[in-house]
């Protein structure tokens, strides 16, 4: 059975940037903020919008030029 997968997003100083994977709703936080930490991005919070259907990661700074 197929099961929908929804966008990660990170939100920086700069506003909100695809991060290049998705994940299911059901994944747990800390796996996303690891895919991202190896990515090069600090993160301090993820969460499921339910309400617009992404996940959504708030960052405290980057390696990478955001």
């Amino acid at each position: 059975m197929h099961q929908r997968r929804y966008p990660v997003l990170v939100v920086t100083p700069r506003g909100h940037l695809r991060a290049g994977f998705s994940s299911l709703a059901t994944e747990e936080p800390v796996r996303i903020s690891l895919k991202l930490r190896d990515k090069g991005w600090s993160v301090y919070r993820v969460r499921f919008d339910t309400d617009r259907g992404k996940w959504v990661a708030s960052v405290i700074n980057s390696k990478r030029a955001a």
